[in-house]
């Protein structure tokens, strides 16, 4: 569209009306001007946000673990990193295991690095400088995952390629419409340049100067406006896609929980059930327990530090709840640590689903400590702790009677985790495959309890009625997700829950079918829920995926829009999202959906409005022209018109608020046209009405002035007066133009600021020198507010018409 004006002041040039081709050029500087501010606004906008997810870490600093502000590092803090942080600082490491990190932007090398606390001579090159990380590359994370981000594709949201679309279309129309026009009159005998003259003037009455600017200027709006409900897109485009969405995959922990895990219950190997209520309970001093209590202080990454004054937790929920529980019973955390030093790790992957420690006792000798998924500990383990200290081959029937177990924990919507101890007879520093694989012997099961947030199942169940679908992609057990799922509300009866290594060969089109009749998906893997996402997708849903780890980072960036956790969240993942939640709340997720949704609609406010403008406009020209009567407006009046009626109007209806029936609609098909059918034909209505208006001024203007400068004055205003009449209509195609007359203050501004502007334009002698215009007389105006108020009127009966005939044909069906 800018382009056809671009060639349009051009031609304007070439036929030596400099005056016009001047006043093109000034409009497209204009519209840069305000494109390019907006953007820049919306820039500032989005990296003020992003300040307000300041990045923080872990470090030990005067031996006291504490989280501080990447910013107020200093010399001499000891990092501590996990899996999917971002490196906050030049660091030499003192202690790893399977560290891997991404130092593309460093190095040039594509693939993750290997780190090791090795020492490598002083004039190594990066690329072999182990046991140094470095701030500025990308996220710290494990290679596999790192890949399957690298290669999922972002999906243009529908809004960018509707707009492109609609761009095209207007100037191939407005081209054959201008061509059409041209030939015609040059045909009947005006002259060639007349007519090239006429056809520039057609093509800037039928382009909407201010589209572009006014649409990034609501997004803008948009992204400040979700900021203050604490959802802060890292895109623009994001805004409009949420409103877009059909289904959420959300991560339970956290999201749809609140990621406060207790302990609640333990079943030992020698069979004892022993509920823990306050951090107190009935076995304080088992000495199994006390095992159990054990292997889960050591196989863990948590730690008790201080916030302030008073000692606080940090680490994942999962292991503080094991410390917590420790610390309270029987157990110094400290002391158990110092007894018994971590040798060796191999952390929680989601492919393994399990943790593994080395340490060394006091008397020399060491051992293992494992916890993890139930059913991948139970595989490597070949004994159980009996009764009385003893130890027990782990035949079938132990085995069926500790996955019975599990199954009962899990139905009751408990996390479970299972743990285990391996002793060594000589030492050793470090894991080989047949330490970890086989010989532990099993302890026990811990179950925790990790609530549903308050409001999650209201916001579940107005997202249903939205239309749109919950769908919870869990780590977890399938009988603790589906627990969970039932507590929330998921689905329409009992939740439909498939485990992940069902889908194991499974085909993709199954896979879609599956997926959109399927409430949970139970220890999926990163893999899974990108194929997962990518089935939905394939099914024409639109996807928004929640989640806060590194093994989320791959749905996050494929999904349609990826919505990472601002609070809990890692780097990884909110890197690869679109939007991050400022508060981990799914209800913000709702409110976001229902902001995105208003901006469409308001965007297809003034899309609605632009179009009837200039479509009138179009037809008013183009029937002048046919009747042989004199040209209506000038190039550089259709020009004028269109920055004052189009650009102020179409900010105050990207401005309305919300309506009251957004989310009882279910959400538009993404594939569908921002112009749709019934939007055209009441675009090409409208714009006729307008059209008739502004000429039956114009013909009482000649017979009144005559052909010149007045009648064209009181064409010109009569055409803007219908329009801002118009403006009016446009809030709403179903209710009245004067429902909630006051809810939006800005449309009674934009009026006024037209107003003002065309006094200007007529009162404004050097204006009005350049425009043509001249001044009116009292019944010119008369005239004009009959312009204004005839449309309201006419839209108001064929929107009352049109209800009346939608209830006579519901009373009929029923």
């Amino acid at each position: 569209m800018i382009a056809l004006l671009a060639v349009a002041a051009l031609v304007a040039w070439a036929t030596s009306d400099v005056i016009e081709a001047t006043a093109i050029i000034v409009v497209l500087l204009i519209n840069a001007l305000v494109g390019f501010i907006t953007e820049w606004q919306a820039g500032r906008a989005l990296d003020a946000l992003r300040r307000q997810t300041r990045m923080t870490t872990r470090v030990r600093r005067d031996g006291i673990e504490i989280t501080v502000d990447a910013e107020n590092l200093v010399p001499g803090d000891i990092i501590v990193l996990n899996a999917g942080d971002r490196i906050p600082a030049d660091a030499r490491l003192l202690e790893c295991y399977s560290l891997q990190t991404e130092e593309s932007a460093l190095t040039g090398e594509s693939t993750p690095v290997d780190k090791a606390i090795e020492e490598v001579p002083e004039e190594a090159p990066l690329s072999e400088r182990r046991p140094i990380v470095y701030l500025g590359t990308a996220q710290t994370e494990l290679g596999r995952v790192g890949r399957l981000v690298a290669t999922a594709l972002k999906e243009r949201s529908p809004l960018e390629i509707h707009l492109t679309q609609l761009g095209h279309r207007l100037v191939y129309i407005v081209l054959a419409i201008a061509f059409v026009v041209m030939i015609a009159g040059w045909l009947r005998g005006d002259g060639l340049w007349t007519m090239i003259e006429v056809a520039i003037s057609l093509a800037v009455a039928a382009v909407p100067e201010g589209l572009p600017a006014v649409t990034t200027l609501t997004l803008a709006l948009g992204v400040l406006r979700m900021a203050k409900q604490k959802a802060i897109m890292r895109r623009l485009s994001a805004v409009e896609t949420l409103g877009s969405t059909t289904v959420i995959c959300a991560d339970k922990t956290g999201t749809l929980t609140e990621n406060r895990m207790t302990v609640r219950e333990y079943y030992l190997a020698d069979g004892q059930r022993i509920e823990v209520e306050g951090g107190e309970c009935s076995a304080a001093g088992d000495t199994l327990l006390q095992q159990a209590l054990r292997i889960g202080v050591l196989c863990n990454e948590a730690v008790i530090g201080v916030k302030g004054k008073e000692e606080s937790t940090l680490g994942d929920p999962t292991e503080t709840a094991l410390l917590v529980v420790a610390d309270a019973l029987v157990l110094n955390v400290s002391q158990e640590r110092a007894m018994h030093p971590k040798l060796a790790e191999q952390p929680f992957q989601a492919s393994t689903k399990r943790m593994t420690t080395l340490h060394r006792r006091i008397n020399g000798q060491h051992f293992a400590a494992l916890k993890g998924a139930p059913s991948v500990v139970l595989e490597v383990c070949s004994h159980y702790a009996g009764a009385s200290d003893s130890i027990r081959p782990l035949d079938a029937e132990a085995r069926a009677r500790f996955t019975a177990a599990n199954e009962q924990m899990a139905d009751r919507a408990l996390r479970v985790l299972a743990l285990a101890v391996k002793h060594f007879t000589a030492q050793v520093d470090n894991f080989s495959d047949e330490d970890v694989e086989s010989g532990f012997t099993f302890l026990g099961l811990v179950g925790m309890i990790d609530p549903p947030r308050p409001g999650v199942a209201g916001a579940i169940r107005s997202a249903r009625n939205a239309g749109i679908r919950t769908v919870m992609l869990t780590g977890d057990q399938l009988n603790t997700g589906r627990a969970i799922a039932r507590e929330l509300g998921l689905g329409t009866g009992e939740p439909h829950a498939v485990q992940a290594h069902d889908l194991v060969g499974m085909d993709q089109g199954h896979l879609a079918e599956l997926a959109r009749t399927t409430d949970v998906f139970a220890r999926v893997t990163p893999e899974d829920k990108l194929r997962i996402v990518e089935a939905l997708q394939q099914a024409d849903e639109v996807v928004a995926v929640t989640g806060d780890g590194v093994n989320d980072a791959p749905a996050l960036k494929r999904a349609n829009i990826g919505i990472a956790m601002g609070k809990r969240g890692t780097e990884v993942a909110k890197e690869a999202a679109d939007v991050v939640l400022a508060d981990d709340n799914f209800e913000t997720i709702v409110g976001a959906i229902e902001g995105g949704r208003t901006i469409y609609a308001n965007i297809t406010k003034f899309v609605h409005m632009m179009f009837s403008h200039n479509l009138g406009e179009v037809l008013m020209i183009f029937t002048a022209i046919v009747l042989g009567w004199p040209l209506p407006l000038l190039p550089l009046q259709i020009l004028w018109m269109n920055l004052v009626t189009d650009v102020f109007p179409a900010l105050a209806l990207a401005l309305e608020p919300p309506s009251p029936a957004v989310m009882k609609q279910r959400p538009r098909d993404p594939s569908a046209s921002l112009l749709s059918k019934n939007l055209l034909i009441l675009v090409g209505w409208q714009a006729m009405m307008i059209a008739s208006l502004a000429l039956a001024a114009y013909v009482w203007a000649l017979r009144m002035y005559g052909p010149g400068a007045h009648a064209r004055t009181v064409a010109l205003f009569a055409i803007i007066g219908a329009q801002v009449g118009h403006m009016f209509n446009c809030r709403s195609r179903t209710r009245s133009a004067l429902a909630g007359l006051f809810r939006n203050p800005f449309i009674w501004a934009a009026t006024l600021i037209v107003i003002l502007l065309q006094f200007l334009a007529i009162y404004f002698s050097p204006l009005a020198i350049v425009l043509g215009t001249t001044r009116l007389a009292e019944i010119d105006w008369m005239v004009i507010g009959f312009c204004v108020v005839v449309p309201v009127i006419v839209v108001e009966i064929s929107k009352a018409t049109a209800k009346r005939t939608v209830s006579s044909v519901e009373a009929k069906s029923i």
